[in-house]
């Protein structure tokens, strides 16, 4: 089952996808428009078949998608109990829209447009 994660502080996002990715999850989607981070946010990291979606806006903080059993490990490791609600960044229509405009993230990786994984 998804849920969303709802009101996570932007420190404690952040602090969580930065600590991630050091653990081996890859960026395979992230918003790339002239806002991306600045008034919203949006990436997927996966590890095998595991998979996050986190979106973030300056309005109402971060937000994050994923299966029981990841949050488990993420309330767990991070010593986290997430509030769950309605999703503002995360709504399918939300996410449809953001995916369209992501560049693949192997394209950017292959012109080397962004430094995301060094």
């Amino acid at each position: 089952m998804k849920r969303t994660a709802v009101n996570i502080k932007t420190e404690k996002w952040n602090e969580i996808i930065s600590e991630l990715r050091k653990r081996g999850w890859i960026v395979t989607a992230k918003y790339y428009g002239f806002d991306a981070g600045i008034d919203d946010d949006f990436l997927i990291l996966r590890k095998g078949f595991k998979k996050i979606l986190f979106g973030w806006t300056n309005w109402v903080e971060g937000e994050i998608k994923c299966n029981d059993r990841i949050f488990k490990y993420l309330e767990s490791e991070f010593n986290l109990e997430f509030e769950y609600g309605k999703p503002t960044s995360l709504k399918p229509l939300v996410i449809a829209t953001y995916r369209l405009q992501s560049l693949p993230f192997f394209l950017v990786e292959k012109l080397s447009l962004l430094e995301i994984n060094k």
